[in-house]
């Protein structure tokens, strides 16, 4: 509780330990599992013999500047780290905060999704392996500690298995990346059996985007990871909500949540504004699927999580409302605002109901939390 109001951050992050995928993972598939070894000029987490984020050419992610960043933001959670990023030391973290209940994805493992897999088996493994360990680590405290499935998205049978068994387990929701995969976006058919499985779980489809994946990327255009970041984690959150409007997917699934998070909310107002100018130009001609205007879609089935110290937000919600907006910190990572996005969104001048939306209200409906 803070200041009298319930806070549930929506995008904050385990820390898998580097023994955590040989520890958890099913033992037939343990001479595979992602392990550190030597990649190009480092040693980083590796499976099926090669790094998980790309280290060379476009977007790397192994840049001495970069790296020595990521160390130099780390600073402010040295005590967590101390301690291993147990939940206690979390609990400890949100307890300072203010933070009520913090919805938990994978660090390594979005790296690990971020790449396609020779052996599909395997990638389901891991993904077994990691929701096993954050269901283990969020049972510490589960009405606080929220865990986000990982999904083997690359073989739909494997990840329409792996949903059910996830949600038996406590997911409150299923990580999904925006990346096109084995040249399939998110809206093609081959999907359409998954979508309709998360559906019927009742549960989000969470859209997370994570740096220097191997998969196609808009900031696979740049030269660095600072430039891939900006560019990537934004655009491929405006291109998977219009492709999941325009293409039909929640047309077809009504009942289907989406929610985006890590790519702030700024964006929202003009995407909105560029599809329904489309929808003026052309309504349907090309994409018959769609029975209603984009912008009533969006209201529908989508939820954004905003920064607390976006500038654009008030706009934001002056344009769009509040009704569809989450908060989210990126909690433990460095490029997030942990600890100041609390009160960085406190002292925005938006209503107080808005604020009260912003950081619980919505975040309830989304994942389901009053069920």
């Amino acid at each position: 509780m803070r200041h009298g109001r319930r806070v549930l951050d929506a995008d904050c992050h385990q820390m898998e330990p580097a023994s955590m995928w040989e520890t958890y993972i099913d033992p037939r598939f343990r001479a595979g599992a992602p392990r550190i070894a030597q990649a190009g000029s480092r040693k980083t987490m590796t499976v099926e013999g090669e790094s998980l984020t790309a280290e060379e050419g476009k977007y790397p992610f192994a840049s001495p500047e970069f790296l020595a960043a990521l160390t130099r933001g780390m600073k402010r959670f040295e005590r967590v780290q101390a301690a291993g990023f147990d939940a206690e030391a979390r609990m400890r973290d949100m307890d300072e905060g203010g933070v009520d209940v913090q919805v938990l994805y994978p660090t390594v493992g979005g790296q690990l999704l971020g790449r396609e897999f020779k052996d599909t088996e395997l990638l389901a493994a891991c993904c077994r392996a990691y929701n096993d360990w954050s269901a283990e680590y969020c049972a510490v405290a589960p009405e606080r500690l929220r865990w986000a499935a990982m999904l083997p998205f690359q073989n739909i049978d494997l990840a329409i298995a792996e949903a059910g068994r996830a949600a038996e387990a406590g997911a409150v929701g299923f990580y999904v990346r925006p990346n096109p995969i084995e040249g399939r976006n998110l809206y093609h058919k081959d999907h359409f059996p998954l979508w309709a499985e998360i559906e019927g779980l009742n549960k989000p489809v969470c859209i997370h985007d994570s740096g220097s994946p191997r998969l196609p990327s808009y900031g696979e255009r740049l030269d660095t990871h600072t430039s891939g970041h900006i560019a990537a984690h934004p655009f491929e959150a405006m291109v998977a909500m219009m492709s999941l409007i325009w293409y039909g997917v929640v047309e077809r699934f009504p009942r289907l949540r989406v929610v985006h998070v890590e790519a702030d909310a700024g964006w929202l107002p003009f995407w909105l504004q560029r599809m329904e100018q489309h929808w003026d130009f052309s309504g349907n001609a090309e994409h018959p699927e769609l029975r209603m205007r984009p912008t009533e879609y969006f209201k529908r089935n989508f939820f954004v999580a905003c920064r607390g110290d976006e500038m654009t937000l008030k706009s934001v919600v002056e344009l769009v409302g509040d009704d569809n907006l989450l908060f989210n910190t990126d909690y433990p990572h460095p490029d997030g605002t942990w600890p100041w996005g609390m009160d960085r969104l406190e002292e925005q001048s938006i209503p107080d109901g808005s604020k009260q939306k912003i950081l619980w209200d919505n975040a309830a409906r989304a994942f389901a939390l009053e069920e």
